[in-house]
């Protein structure tokens, strides 16, 4: 199965959708334009950002404990860092003008209508929200595709919130595997819960990194994420919490570059010689070989004959089939074995 973005197909057999996620690393639209400019010049397919008012995002006694921010308050963290509806405006339409898929996360029932204001072409629902049943309904029965992280997620939560989304009759629907750590640990990626997500839903999934690094994007890639998402940040601009785990322009590019790679390495699946190989098997295959000179009309002997380099003579496996016939000509010693030289 495949859903569509834009112009983009993303599933099994299309290349890997690739996302920068600028939420939480600008706040104004210098800063903004700056990475959306870096994601054109590196090809990305889309930029992500966030869309939340502080007072509806978390109390304001709840609290973050993490490696990057330390224990701080969340709302004070998300009133800093809250975006205006003016520069949501602002960067949409100059993404837009400049032909890159852009669209956002909402944070909130309340942020809806200044989602569907802004004409985005997929709702991304983080992994927060991914269990806000009475939200997902809402964004489903908009009819746009829906991209659903799964972070803190169990897979019964995880059926839960698809079969929401299903029954509201939408299913232009991906997952993404993400675990919701910053900077997510390696050791604890999981990426294997890509292909379960997979088998069970059969839909595309891909994989949110906050690994820092690429290493585990790759990995992702290579064992079948559909689509990869990373913050993205550029050091032209102040720094940011989530710095640590966010890549840089040129990273960005190596990585995109080394996805392109892996998907050419995976190819169709089916074995068989590549075309440098059939031009290889002429000369490193073995074949059967005429090892003394044999006159026209000589039975051949099994010490008259060997395996070996080159592979231009009859295959090993007709060996015993031609002890015992006669030659129809001239053989000289070290000669390929055709059918033609046989009676």
């Amino acid at each position: 199965m495949t859903i569509k973005i834009d112009t983009k197909i993303i599933g099994d057999g299309h290349p890997c959708f690739s996302v920068g996620e600028i939420g939480s690393l600008f706040s104004t639209f210098d800063e903004a334009k700056r990475l959306i400019d870096d994601a054109i010049d590196i090809g990305l397919d889309a930029i992500k950002f966030q869309t939340y008012e502080a007072e509806t995002v978390s109390t304001k006694n709840n609290a973050f404990d993490l490696e990057v921010t330390g224990n701080i308050s969340q709302y004070e963290f998300f009133k800093n860092l809250e975006p205006s509806k003016q520069l949501q405006y602002e960067i949409v339409k100059y993404a837009k003008k400049n032909n890159i898929t852009i669209f956002s996360a909402p944070s909130h029932l309340n942020d809806i209508d200044l989602m569907e204001e802004l004409e985005l072409p997929v709702y991304k629902i983080g992994s927060d929200l991914a269990c806000h049943l009475p939200l997902l309904k809402k964004v489903s029965s908009l009819g746009k595709p829906i991209i659903l992280s799964t972070g803190m997620c169990t897979m019964k939560e995880i059926t839960d919130s698809v079969n929401t989304i299903l029954d509201q009759g939408n299913d232009e629907l991906m997952l993404l595997h993400c675990i919701s750590d910053y900077p997510a640990k390696p050791e604890e990626s999981n990426l294997n819960a890509i292909l379960e997500m997979k088998k069970e839903f059969n839909i595309p999934v891909g994989f949110s990194d906050h690994c820092v690094g690429t290493n585990i994007s790759l990995a992702s890639v290579t064992i079948g994420a559909n689509l990869i998402e990373r913050h993205f940040k550029n050091t032209l601009n102040p720094s940011y919490p989530d710095d640590i785990h966010a890549l840089t322009k040129n990273q960005f590019t190596s990585l995109l570059n080394s996805i392109r790679l892996i998907e050419k390495a995976k190819g169709n699946g089916k074995k068989s010689p590549t075309i440098s190989e059939q031009h290889n098997m002429l000369s490193n295959r073995v074949s059967i070989i005429i090892m003394k000179e044999l006159d026209i009309g000589t039975t051949i002997t099994s010490d008259a004959v060997d395996i070996r380099r080159p592979g231009t003579g009859l295959e090993p496996k007709f060996f015993e089939q031609i002890i015992g016939k006669k030659t129809s000509c001239k053989i000289n010693s070290e000669t390929p074995l055709t059918w033609d030289m046989l009676e």
